[in-house]
Order: C-alpha cells, then structure tokens, then sequence
C-alpha cells in the first residue's frame, strides 16, 4: 500500500510512458533517420561490431574511474548531507531510501538542473573554444553517466555491485537512444528490473551499447561539424547549449523515472 504521495509520482511515471509510447516523430525524422541508417549500411557488420564493443569497454572504464574517484566521494556525502536534514539515520548512500519520495524527489531535481546547466556550458564552449569543442563528446559521456551514477545513489541504489553497474550503464544507453528506440529500451529495462530485483550479481543480457547507439554517435558528430561551421559566433553557441542540454534532459529523465519506480515498486512489495 502505497501514501497518496507515492502514488501520486507512480501516476505522474505512467502517464510519462504512455506519453512516450505515444509520441510521433515527424516526416522530418524518418528522413533524418533514413538517411543515417543508408550510411550505416556500407559499414561492414565486422566493423560496426568492433565500434560496439569499443563503444562498451569506454563506458565500463569511464564508469569505474568516475566512480572510484574522489569527485564520487564527495558527492556522496553532500547527498547525504543533504539527507540527514530531512533524517539523521542517513550515513550511506543506501540509508536514502528512508527518506520519503517527495524528499528523495527535490533534491534529485536539484541535481538533474545542475548537469543540464553544465551540460548546456559544455556546448556553449565547445562553440567557441577549439579545445572544448574536441573534447565535447567525451565531455557529454562523462557529465551524462556521472548524472545517472547520482539518481541512483540518491535513491539507494549506487553502482557497487555488478548488477548496479549494468543497470546504471543500460539506463545511460537508453536516454541516449532516439525517441521512437527509447519505448523498447525502456521496455527492456522494466522486465530486466522486475527479474534481477536487486541482486548482487548480474544475470540478463550482457549487451549494452547496440547498433540503435550508432544513429546517436554520427548525430552527435554531425553537432560537432555544425559547431565548427558556426564556430565563435551566436549561432554556434545556440546549437551546441541547445543541443547538449536537449541530451541531458533526455537521459536525466530516463534515469530519473526508472530509478524512481523502481523505489516505488519496492516500497509497494514492501507495504504488501
């Protein structure tokens, strides 16, 4: 049984969902879409294959450094920081569970509006700074996958455990995907959750980077060549803050969701 409160953000998730299931892309996409899928195609399948699984060992060492390193720490405990105003039990990052969803709810807010303003600074820059602009694509994989290491810390759930850090790598993959790709990623991802439930070790599909990802590289490296194009002007500026803070939102709203009906699930097998 959950309070009117937790219900009342299990709607608001659902009606999300049913808003993505529904969604239409435009003529404008397919054409988009089309076009990049031709391109795909001349790619030998040997090559394509060899970019994927390059694709996942950068995600799995990018995840490991930035969750072993010192920034990690000290987010960690301003999160709980943040916490034990609400309640003084809170002492690790699986204690923020006890807090209630509207709690857990702000300041993850608060955190997701921070890396979409960084996010939005980093393509602001990259539009005017050669050495900005090299490093944007890096620049946005770090700044989006330390995003959704912090949802799940802040809602219990940190990426300790094998199972944890192939969730957290497969929800960073689906907010990356187009649109219309998203529905069965997120799909995926709800029948995975309710057969680990929380496991330690990690039993599902081992693939985390799929083909659907390439559509969103050669997207992001076609950004790149716009802000080059527009280098230094207003132009640029626009593209790259728009642009990477549209790719913030997406993902952080993905991770965001998930994680929190994830909480709510559990609070609701856990109240029979």
């Amino acid at each position: 049984m959950l309070s009117k409160a937790e219900n009342f953000y299990l709607d608001k998730i659902e009606q999300w969902e049913n808003e993505l299931i529904n969604q239409r892309p435009n003529k404008l996409f397919y054409i988009y879409s089309d076009y990049i899928s031709a391109s795909l195609s001349y790619i030998p399948e040997m090559h394509k294959q060899i970019i994927l699984q390059s694709l996942d060992n950068i995600l799995f060492h990018l995840h490991a450094i930035l969750f072993n390193s010192t920034f990690q720490r000290n987010t960690a405990q301003k999160l709980m920081h943040q916490a034990r105003v609400h309640n003084e039990s809170i002492f690790t990052l699986k204690d923020m569970k006890k807090l209630n969803i509207d709690q857990l709810h702000a300041i993850a807010n608060k955190q997701m509006a921070n890396y979409r303003i960084l996010a939005s600074a980093q393509g602001a820059l990259a539009s005017k700074h050669t050495g900005f602009l090299l490093g944007d694509f890096l620049s946005m994989v770090i700044i989006n996958l330390r995003s959704v290491q912090v949802l799940a810390s802040i809602y219990g759930r940190p990426a300790d455990s094998p199972n944890e850090i192939m969730t957290t790598l497969k929800v960073f993959c689906a907010g990356c995907l187009p649109y219309p790709y998203r529905v069965q990623a997120w799909d995926e991802l709800m029948i995975e959750q309710e057969k680990e439930q929380h496991g330690f070790f990690y039993n599902g599909n081992d693939e985390i980077v799929q083909e659907k990802m390439l559509h969103t590289l050669i997207t992001e490296l076609i950004k790149l060549c716009f802000l080059q194009f527009y280098k230094g002007s207003h132009t640029g500026a626009v593209i790259g803050t728009a642009a990477n803070y549209r790719f913030t939102r997406n993902i952080t709203e993905v991770a965001h969701h998930y994680y929190q009906k994830c909480y709510l699930l559990s609070k609701r097998e856990e109240n029979g």
